[in-house]
This record gives C-alpha cells, sequence and structure tokens, in this order.
C-alpha cells in the first residue's frame, strides 16, 4: 500500500520538474536577443587627408555586442521593425576596434602612418576606440527585403576622449541569425585633443588634416 501510494507521488514530481523546466525555457526565448561580434566578416576604414594627399587605414576587427530588448524584431523581409517603442529601437550596443588592428593601405613605408596613428592617438595609454549606442530610431520608407535604415546617437571614445555624435546606420539581414550593421562617423582630430599628425619627412611641408571618416561594416551572429 505504501509503494503504490509512492509511485504517484513521484510521477507528480517528475511532472512539476518538466513543467518548471518548460517555463524556464519559454522564459529565455521570450528574453532579450543578444547578437556577438563574427571573428570574421567586419571591416573599419579610417579616411583623412593631408597637404599631400589623401590616406586610408583598414581593420578588419571590431568586437563587442548588440543587444536588443525583448519583442524586438530585425527581419528585412518586413516592412517595419518590431518592438519599436516611442520611435525607438530599444537596443544596447558596445562597439570596440582596437587601435593596432587598423593599418596604413599605403604604398610606401605605410608603416610610418601606422606609428603615426598610433602615437597621435595615445595607443599605449588607450588601447581601443569605442563606441556606446544611446539612441536608435527607425527612418521612414523602408522597403520589404532591404537593409533598415536608422538614424543614430551615442558616445564616441577615441584617444580618452568621449564626445557626442550622431549619423546613419543601416542594418542588413545577411542570413538566418546574422546582421551586418554598416555607417559613417564623421569626426574631428582636434575634438579629442588629437594634434593632426605633421611628420617631419617630405621637409616637414605634409600636415594631416583636421576631419576623418570612420567607415564600419560589423558582422554579428546571433547566440542562441
Amino acid at each position: 500500500m505504501r509503494f503504490t501510494e509512492t509511485v504517484p507521488s513521484l510521477r507528480t514530481i517528475s511532472t512539476l520538474a518538466a513543467l518548471l523546466c518548460c517555463g524556464f525555457s519559454l522564459e529565455a526565448a521570450d528574453g532579450p536577443t543578444r547578437y556577438l561580434a563574427q571573428p570574421s566578416g567586419s571591416l573599419v576604414r579610417i579616411q583623412g587627408t593631408s597637404t599631400a594627399h589623401d590616406w586610408e587605414m583598414k581593420g578588419t576587427i571590431i568586437g563587442g555586442v548588440v543587444e536588443f530588448a525583448e519583442g524586438v524584431k530585425i527581419d528585412c523581409a518586413q516592412a517595419e521593425v518590431q518592438g519599436v517603442k516611442s520611435g525607438k529601437v530599444p537596443v544596447k550596443v558596445h562597439a570596440i576596434i582596437p587601435v593596432r588592428s587598423v593599418h596604413s593601405e599605403a604604398d610606401h613605408m605605410p608603416e610610418v602612418m601606422d606609428g603615426l596613428m598610433q602615437k597621435a592617438l595615445n595607443e599605449k595609454q588607450f588601447s581601443r576606440i569605442e563606441y556606446i549606442l544611446t539612441e536608435l530610431t527607425p527612418k521612414a520608407g523602408h522597403v520589404a527585403g532591404k537593409p533598415f535604415d536608422f538614424d543614430s546617437a551615442g558616445e564616441l571614445v577615441i584617444a580618452g576622449v568621449t564626445n557626442k555624435v550622431s549619423f546613419q546606420v543601416t542594418i542588413e539581414c545577411t542570413e538566418a541569425g546574422k546582421i551586418k550593421i554598416s555607417g559613417t562617423a564623421p569626426v574631428k582630430m582636434t575634438a579629442y585633443k588629437i594634434d593632426p599628425p605633421a611628420p617631419s619627412f617630405g621637409l616637414g611641408l605634409m600636415r594631416c588634416g583636421d576631419d576623418v571618416k570612420i567607415l564600419f561594416d560589423w558582422a554579428l551572429s546571433e547566440k542562441k
């Protein structure tokens, strides 16, 4: 008699445990959607001018994370972003570019330009360029099947100095569970307390311009 009473009790415990596990799984599935930087597929370009010629530096490392709040869904096949609240996308973004991962595209003595950039950005003390998003606003007129366009606002940290920046970005759905965020951030070196490099070679006649553009394609994949 005691044994038959114990059996239903064990079954009841097993059933409750299964239900609890299912409940936890459903709760996790309804939570934020987190994207992590992929080890490949990203590109950052830093473009500027000088009294001698235009210049460009490139890197393939952009680290960081993008976390969309619960209910937000980026599906480029749809006409609108799901989960928008008060006209904004609830999302957290932190992007990181290691300074030493960016290199000159010059045909002649590229290592000189690398050294000038690292010195100008005080790389030994501030080894990373960082960006933290504060606001993401979808632009009207999205066509299903095309990347989404947004106005963004955030804080850009270069050489230990933080400035508020705003620029347009696009989010492309590259394949299932993967996205690419692209944009161009215009900055002034002096706004980050950086003296535009003026190399001593070439009779000291070369001087870099203050205006610089940071162009990026950031590849991310969803963390399951």
